[in-house]
C-alpha cells in the first residue's frame, strides 16, 4: 500500500469565487482552495479578529525580514490581477469586518492534530522550521 500523499489546503475569507481566483493566481488546483464566506471557520477555530490585530511596527519588521522586494511585488501583482479579473467587490468578503480576522496554520494526519499556530497579528505566521519539524 502506498503512503498517503500530503495535501495542503488553503482557506481564506471571502467567497468561493475569490478562492478559485486565488488558486488561479497561485497556479494550483481549485480543489485545494476554499472560501470562508461569513468567517464561519474562523469563528469555529477561534481565530483572533478586530482592529487590534492589524499593523504595528514589530509586525511589519517581522514580515519584511521574511520577504524581499521581489516577493512583495509578486504578491501585490497577484492581488491586482485577481481584483482586475473578478472585481474588488467579488474578491473581498461581503462583510468588510471579516478582513480584520487573523489566520493560522493547522496540520493534521487524518483527524489527529500535528501542529497548530494562531496568528496574533498581520504577518505573525508559523515559521517554516516549526512546520517542517511537525512533519517529522
Amino acid at each position: 500500500m502506498l503512503p498517503a500523499i500530503p495535501k495542503l489546503y488553503f482557506v481564506g475569507i471571502g467567497s468561493g469565487e475569490a478562492a478559485r481566483e486565488f488558486a488561479t493566481q497561485l497556479g494550483i488546483s481549485e480543489e485545494l482552495c476554499f472560501g470562508d464566506e461569513g468567517a464561519v471557520v474562523g469563528e469555529i477555530l477561534g481565530l483572533d479578529k478586530g482592529f487590534k490585530t492589524m499593523w504595528n511596527p514589530p509586525t511589519v519588521d517581522n514580515m519584511m525580514a521574511r520577504n524581499d522586494e521581489t516577493s512583495l511585488k509578486a504578491l501585490g501583482e497577484a492581488y491586482k490581477n485577481a481584483a482586475d479579473n473578478i472585481g474588488f467587490k467579488n474578491l473581498a468578503p461581503k462583510n468588510m469586518q471579516d478582513t480584520l480576522r487573523q489566520g493560522g496554520m493547522f496540520m493534521f494526519k487524518g483527524s489527529k492534530p500535528l501542529f497548530e499556530h494562531y496568528d496574533e497579528k498581520v504577518g505573525d505566521n508559523a515559521s517554516i522550521e516549526d512546520i517542517l519539524a511537525a512533519l517529522n
